[in-house]
């Protein structure tokens, strides 16, 4: 197993999580802190591990994008699930942040394997 695999079945437990902490969310549950701290924490160092993949090994640039589209989806749920709505995130901003996640791991798969 590669390390780009390692990486793509991380971020595939990360989107599990994450359609966990969805559901919960649409049947207005309270999500767990520690759930969404670990959704955080493991995305962090996925992204940290799919870096050190990108730089020891000529993946092609299909990994560098899956990278892109991952790293943006990490800033940006950082920024608007942490900051900005810290107790009630909007449905859409929910989706969005969950169709980037999709976006990078299909490209994280493809160029995995």
């Amino acid at each position: 197993m590669t390390l780009l695999q390692l990486t793509f079945f991380i971020f595939l437990a990360l989107a599990l999580g994450g359609v966990l902490m969805a559901c919960l969310i649409l049947l207005k549950y309270r999500v767990p802190r520690a759930l969404s701290n670990g959704h955080g924490l493991l995305a962090l160092v996925a992204l940290a591990i799919f870096l050190a993949a990108n730089l020891t090994a000529d993946n092609g640039a299909l990994a560098w994008w899956a990278f892109g589209v991952l790293a943006a989806g990490f800033l940006g749920g950082g920024f608007l699930f942490r900051f900005l709505f810290r107790d009630r995130a909007p449905i859409k901003l929910i989706a969005g942040h969950a169709a980037l996640g999709v976006t990078g791991l299909a490209l994280l798969g493809l160029s995995a394997f």
